[in-house]
C-alpha cells in the first residue's frame, strides 16, 4: 500500500493485489468483539451498574451492526478498488481514512482481547497462534500507512 496522491482532502492509494486481499480479509473479520472490553466500575450500586452495563452493551451492539453494514458496503461498492496494470487504486476521503482507522483498530484490539491481552505477541506465535497475531500485524500495517497519509497533509 502506497500513497500516490493527496490533494483536496482526498487520498489515492496503490495496492498490490496481495495487499488488497489482506485488507479485505481483515475487514471481513469485523466485528471481532461482542461487548465492552472491561466493566464500567468495580464498585458502586450493583443494580445501577447492571443497568448501565446493559445500556452500554445495547449501544455497542447497535454501533457494531451499523459499522458492519458500512464495512460490507465499503467492500461491496463497485469500483471501490479500481484495477490497473500494477494492482489497484483506492480513493478515500479524509473521513473515510479516519473511519477505516477506527475499524482496523477495533479489529486489532478485538483480536488482542480474544488472545487474552498478552503483553507480548511472540510467545503466542511460538504457541501456534499465528493467524490472529498475523491479522493484528496486518491491521497495524494498514493503520500505519493511513496515519502517514493523514500526517502528510497536516
Amino acid at each position: 500500500m502506497k500513497l500516490i496522491e493527496a490533494k483536496d482532502e482526498q487520498f489515492v492509494f496503490h495496492f498490490a493485489k496481495r495487499e488488497r486481499l489482506l485488507l479485505t480479509h481483515v475487514l471481513r473479520l469485523y466485528p471481532v468483539g461482542s461487548g465492552a472490553i472491561a466493566p464500567l466500575s468495580k464498585s458502586g450500586d450493583e443494580q445501577k451498574l447492571a443497568e448501565h452495563e446493559a445500556a452500554l452493551a445495547e449501544a455497542l451492539a447497535e454501533n457494531r451492526a451499523e459499522q458492519k453494514r458500512l464495512v460490507d458496503a465499503f467492500l461491496g461498492e463497485e469500483g471501490r478498488f479500481d484495477e490497473d496494470n500494477r494492482g489497484y487504486r483506492l480513493r478515500l476521503s479524509v473521513g473515510q481514512v479516519r473511519w477505516l482507522l477506527q475499524v482496523l483498530n477495533e479489529i486489532r484490539g478485538g483480536r488482542w482481547v480474544q488472545l487474552g491481552r498478552p503483553p507480548e505477541l511472540a510467545a503466542l506465535v511460538m504457541a501456534g497462534q499465528v493467524e490472529p497475531v498475523a491479522e493484528m500485524e496486518i491491521c497495524a500495517f494498514f493503520q500505519t500507512q493511513l496515519l502517514s497519509a493523514l500526517a502528510s497533509v497536516q
